[in-house]
Order: structure tokens, then C-alpha cells, then sequence
């Protein structure tokens, strides 16, 4: 590409200017442009290629559809990615679905691109549809609730197709609201998402903004991009005059453009952006303005979480910008995780040629010390050695009887090409899974029969609904004998203190009554303080047995408060069961949570807590707020064991989830001599509440 094109591109940004100028002067022949745009897409550079495509439209040249595989990730807002396919020429369904695979767009631009898609299909193909575009829909419902402006392009999806599993999703994603008001909201779906992709079909210079946007810095404080002068000082360009005569006007201008780096305004901050990036910054970067920065200029401490947003953005960009760190740095312990996590999402993506290529960065790794994931990934072309590798982590798991090693094995084969082998073993795997963990499980099954081509419910669905009920029946006749074993005991210590009041009296009587007669009757006296010494006797026994039956009540009361947990999770899934379709209800809560921290030492904290916690606590069940309570007394007290399940937001790696039994979340921030108490909050709002942090 034209490096003085280039170099306008990144300092006009994308405005109606920016994109006639740069149509003046592309290339004539169109396979230099075409050229020009696989440039643009190899290095991350989402300004240059929608620039360049734009540019391309306003002068009515042909663009191939084929460059939404990898332009997709990089057309930014919804309005753009959907002015591209209906502006582009060639296989445009096959390649934005391609596109769209193992990426991270956002889920509005997915979800209205994938509607776009069926219309684009409708005036193209004669509503002709891909095969993938209802799965990528699900996939998008599944991950996304409760979102408007996502959901109202999904449930137009699913009227439009007229997809039961997809409407079926939708349906329980909304089962907090009544059935009228869900026939409202389907009825507005798809005029309101065809009103939207309608606007975005507009000429291609009325679609852009008159000025370029240029993204602030998300760092809080801002520092000066010029120095501090007097108006009557020399000005600092050694011209002689005084500052007020010669640059202050234009200083003035770039103070507006002030950063969070010291002498740099945004755009020179941003030009240099890995040299300055800090954990605050990777998450606020859009993932290609991180897949174009140099990895050796990013600080070493940070190079995990890069390589984490680059690698959901872009596979292919972290395994080339990890190949050119080691070559430039050899291969360090600070890159292991990094390493690993591409090598990771190679295994779930499929992709053996990322998995051979991360191995050739280190001939010292061995296979047989891989994970069975990525052992699968490196012997996919090999059935015999991917069975012999499925039959000892078989007969591992069998001799263990761990439920780690059974899902293990379950997830590895399942991110692999034996799809029906992977649903099999999920199927004997999830009858012996925890309760907690069954859905994510079922969640896993759906996706490889989608993925096979089958229908989306498994026959083993009606098995874990049938061992639900039965953990729901025998938990509440546990709850009842509880109950009932407490009411007993409960009457016992009433019984036991009424005694004990009772011969706390007679001693009292009696000791007055033996004081009265002291001087008279002598031995009258000794016979009465022995029969005090008796009563004084059985006071300390009936209070040595009143104090163990407040031992056992409060352990009962424990149990029970337990068992009321249970019943009210089991409860709460039933209703949720019945509200929705028989589908279990995914759970993408780890897919928003980063890899649990080491274990180590923590120090004794204080706890911080939020104004009107207490009245927060109050919304809860007592078991609940309870437990929020304990689990904060064990963080503060530096208990390891508390820190366990323990994972940190991959939006905000300062904020820390913990879970609180099944249903709810506790959100804190652990700095060096205290806790930070964000909030108490139920697990189906734990998406909206990191929104709302982010």
C-alpha cells in the first residue's frame, strides 16, 4: 500500500473527507486494490480498511465479498459491517459467516449483521439460507440476555426463519416478563430491525460522520501535552518572542487533545500506544488497535492480558505477533500463558495449523506434557493415535473416579473433530457431574449436535431433568426431617431452661430460708447447705446439659439453613425450566472471567463496604446474606481456602468475582491492605452489572 496514503488514512481517521480523498487516489487496477485491502486486514489496521473499502464504493469499483473473512472483525459499528455486505460482490453469505467464526465481534454488530444476512439472502438467493446462520444466531442468544438492541435483531431472526430452538432461546431469556407483553415485543422485532438495516443501506458518504471521531484516552487523569508558560515568557521554540505572540494559539489547540501521557496528545499517545498501554488500556482498546501495536514495546507484565484480547479478536494475529516477540526476545517463563492461551483457542478453533506453529516456537515443549486438548488438536489427521489418546485419559479417569478427569476428557474431545464421540462421553459424563456444573455441560452437547447438524436437544436432557426432580424431592424431605429435628430439640432446651429457672429458685428460697434460721439451729444448717450442695450440683448439670443441646441446636440450625440454600437453587431452576424450553440454560459466565489467580499467601485486609450495603443485604434471603458475610470475614482474614473459585473480570482484571452458593455473585476489589465491597448481586444480572463497571 501506498505508504503516504497509509500515513493520511491514520492521521484523517474515518470521515465523508477522509474517504473521497483517499477514492481519488486508489489504485487503477483492481487487483492492486484488492491488494491494498488484504494489507490493510493482515495488519489489524480497521481504519485503513474501512477507509479504503468505502472509497472503493463512492467510486463504484468492485470489492470481493472473500474479504469479510477477515474484514468482518474489523468493520467496527453494525451500520458499517451491514453497508459492506450489501456493497460487496461474491460469495457474501458463505464469507461473512466464515467471518464471523471464533472472533470477537460485538454482539449488536453480530447480531444485526446476521439479519442483514437473511435479507441480503432473500433479494440474492431467493431465500436461499446458509446453514450457519441460524447457529451463529443461537450462539449469539445463548451468550447475550436481556440486551434490547441485541435481542430485538435475534427475535427477528427467529420470526423471519421461522427457527423454534432459536425463538425457544429467546422465550426463556426473557421468562421474567408475561406472555402478553413477549407477543409485543416479537410483534416489534422485525419492522424495528428492518427499519434499522434500511438506514444503513443509505449512500455510502451519508452513512459517515462530517468529522472523524478519535477515541479518548480512558486513563482518569489527564496530563499536559504542552508544558506550563507564562503568557510573557519566551516562547519554548527558541524564536525570541514572547510565548503570547508566537505559539501559545496553537498550544492552545493541542491542550484539548491533552492524554493520561505527558507531553502527547491523543493521537501521538495512541500512535505509540504500547509503550504507554497499562491494564486500564488493554481493556479499553479496541482488540485491533492492539493486534497493530509491536508485543516488545508492550510491558512485560501486561503481555498476558494483551495477548488474551488479541488472541478472542484475531487467532492468527496473536500466533504471528507471538512468533515475532520470541524471535526478537527468545522465550521467557513472563510468556507462558501467553503461549498457552493461543494454543488453547487453536484446540477449540480447530485450527492445527496455529497448533504445529506454536510448537515450532518451542522445540522444547513436549507433546506427551500438552493437555489431551491440544495433544487431540496436534493428531486430528490421525484417528488411530487420536483413539489410543481418548482411551488412556479414558482409563485415567476410571481409575481416579474424579469428576474433573471425566469433564476433562469430555471438553477435550469435544473441542476435537469427534463430535459424536465427545456426546457420548458428555451424555455417561453429566449423570455423574455435579448439580452445579450440568448445565454448562448440556450447554457443550447443544453446541457439537449444531454443530454436527442435529437437532439441538439430547435425549439425555429428559435423564437430568428426571435426577433434578429427584435431588429437588429428596433435599426438600431432608429440609422437612430437619425442621422437624429441630422443633424436638428446640422443646427439649425450652423444658431443660424451665427446670433450670425453676431450681435456680428454690435455691434462692432455700438460702434465704437458711440464713434466716442460722443462729437458731446449728446443725439444721448443716443438713440444709448439704442438700444445696446437691441442688447446686444438679443446677451445674442441668447447665452442662442445656449448654450441649444449644450445641446441637445451632449445629441443626446450620444444616437446615443449608438444606434451605438447596431447595431454594433446585426451586429456582425448576421455575426457570418451566418458564422456558426444554433446553438447559447456558452459562458464559467464565467466558467474561480470566484463569484463577495462583494460589499463595494473602495478608489479613480491611473491608471496605458501599454506602447502604446493609439495606442491600436485607434484599436477600438470610442464608444468603449470611454467607456473603462469612465469605468476606474469610477474604479479610486471608483465609486460602476462600480464594478458591476466586477469578478476576477479563473487562476489569481489578474486580474480583467470588461465587455465593449457586445463584448469586459477590464483586470486590482486592487491594494490597483492604477489601473493596462492590456488590451482592444475583447471578442472571452479573452480565448487566459488568456493563455497567466497564
Amino acid at each position: 500500500m501506498n505508504s503516504e496514503v497509509l500515513e493520511y488514512i491514520n492521521q484523517a481517521g474515518l470521515c465523508r473527507e477522509s474517504v473521497e480523498r483517499t477514492a481519488e487516489v486508489l489504485p487503477p487496477d483492481d487487483d492492486e486494490l484488492a491488494n491494498w485491502i488484504d494489507e490493510a486486514i493482515h495488519e489489524s489496521n480497521s481504519l485503513a480498511f474501512m477507509v479504503i473499502v468505502f472509497a472503493a464504493f463512492a467510486k463504484d469499483r468492485p470489492v470481493d465479498a472473500k474479504h469479510l473473512i477477515g474484514g468482518a472483525r474489523l468493520a467496527g459499528a453494525a451500520a458499517y459491517l451491514v453497508a459492506m455486505m450489501f456493497g460487496m460482490q461474491g460469495e457474501v453469505a458463505e464469507c461473512l459467516l466464515e467471518g464471523m467464526k471464533n472472533t470477537a465481534i460485538h454482539n449488536e454488530t453480530a447480531a444485526t449483521a446476521l439479519f442483514a444476512l437473511a435479507i441480503w439472502c432473500d433479494e440474492n438467493r431467493g431465500s436461499a439460507y446458509p446453514d450457519g446462520l441460524l447457529r451463529e444466531a443461537r450462539v449469539v442468544a445463548r451468550r447475550v440476555k436481556l440486551m434490547p438492541a441485541v435481542d430485538i435483531f435475534l427475535i427477528a431472526i427467529a420470526e423471519y426463519l421461522k427457527d423454534s430452538v432459536l425463538y425457544d432461546i429467546m422465550r426463556k431469556n426473557y421468562s421474567i416478563i408475561v406472555e402478553q407483553e413477549w407477543k409485543k415485543l416479537v410483534a416489534r422485532a422485525i419492522p424495528g430491525a428492518s427499519d434499522a438495516v434500511r438506514a444503513y443501506r443509505t449512500p455510502i458518504l451519508k452513512l459517515l460522520p462530517v468529522e472523524p471521531n478519535f477515541p479518548l484516552d480512558p486513563t482518569q487523569t489527564v496530563r499536559r501535552s504542552v508544558e506550563r508558560i507564562g503568557r510573557n515568557d519566551p516562547c519554548h521554540c527558541g524564536s525570541g518572542k514572547k510565548y503570547k505572540n508566537c505559539h501559545q494559539d496553537q498550544d492552545r489547540a493541542r491542550l484539548q487533545q491533552s492524554s493520561g501521557v505527558a507531553g502527547q496528545t491523543l493521537r501521538e499517545m495512541r500512535q505509540s500506544g504500547a509503550r504507554h498501554l497499562t491494564l486500564e488500556r488493554i481493556q479499553h482498546y479496541s482488540p485491533a488497535e492492539l493486534g497493530r501495536m509491536d508485543p516488545s514495546e508492550v510491558p512485560r507484565h501486561l503481555l498476558t492480558e494483551y495477548f488474551v484480547r488479541v488472541t478472542l479478536f484475531n487467532l492468527d494475529r496473536a500466533a504471528e505477533l507471538l512468533e515475532r516477540l520470541i524471535e526478537k526476545s527468545g522465550f521467557e517463563d513472563d510468556m507462558e500463558d501467553s503461549w498457552f492461551f493461543v494454543m488453547f483457542h487453536a484446540a477449540r478453533g480447530q485450527r492445527k495449523d496455529i497448533g504445529e506453529w506454536m510448537m515450532r516456537l518451542r522445540p522444547d515443549q513436549k507433546e506427551e506434557e500438552l493437555r489431551l486438548s491440544q495433544r487431540l488438536l496436534l493428531a486430528q489427521d490421525d484417528p488411530g493415535k487420536s483413539l489410543t489418546l481418548i482411551e488412556e485419559a479414558a482409563a485415567k479417569a476410571l481409575k481416579s473416579e474424579s469428576p474433573g478427569d471425566y469433564n476433562d476428557l469430555a471438553y477435550a474431545v469435544g473441542f476435537s473433530k469427534f463430535g459424536g464421540i465427545a456426546i457420548m462421553i458428555f451424555r455417561s459424563t453429566l449423570l455423574l457431574t455435579p448439580p452445579k456444573d450440568i448445565d454448562q455441560g448440556y450447554e457443550q452437547i447443544t453446541t457439537i449436535r449444531e454443530r454436527m447438524g442435529l437437532a439441538a436437544e439430547d435425549p439425555v436432557h429428559e435423564l437430568l431433568e428426571a435426577r433434578r426432580d429427584k435431588d429437588r424431592e429428596e433435599t426438600e424431605a431432608a429440609l422437612r426431617q430437619a425442621e422437624e429435628t429441630l422443633e424436638a430439640k428446640r422443646r427439649e432446651v425450652r423444658a431443660l431452661k424451665e427446670s433450670l429457672d425453676q431450681l435456680e429458685k428454690d435455691v434462692t428460697r432455700r438460702e434465704r430460708a437458711a440464713a434466716a434460721e442460722a443462729a437458731a439451729a446449728m446443725s439444721a444448717n448443716n443438713e440444709d447447705d448439704e442438700r444445696l450442695r446437691e441442688m447446686r450440683q444438679k443446677v451445674k448439670n442441668l447447665e452442662a446439659s442445656l449448654k450441649e443441646r444449644h450445641g446441637e441446636r445451632n449445629a441443626l440450625q446450620r444444616q437446615l439453613e443449608e438444606a434451605q440454600e438447596k431447595v431454594e437453587t433446585l426451586r429456582e431452576r425448576s421455575q426457570l425450566a418451566a418458564a422456558g424450553s426444554n433446553e438447559a440454560e447456558p452459562d458464559h459466565e467464565d467466558e467474561l472471567l480470566l484463569p484463577q489467580d495462583a494460589e499463595g499467601s494473602h495478608p489479613v485486609r480491611l473491608i471496605d463496604f458501599p454506602k447502604g450495603f446493609h439495606d442491600r443485604l436485607n434484599e436477600f434471603p438470610h442464608h444468603v446474606a449470611r454467607g456473603a458475610m462469612v465469605m468476606l470475614g474469610r477474604l479479610a482474614g486471608g483465609d486460602a481456602a476462600a480464594f478458591s473459585g476466586a477469578k478476576r473480570l477479563k473487562s476489569r482484571p481489578n474486580v474480583v468475582r467470588q461465587r455465593i452458593g449457586i445463584d448469586f455473585r459477590l464483586l470486590f476489589r482486592l487491594l494490597p491492605d483492604r477489601i473493596q465491597v462492590i456488590d451482592l448481586i444475583p447471578r442472571q444480572d452479573f452480565e448487566r452489572k459488568i456493563k455497567t463497571l466497564t
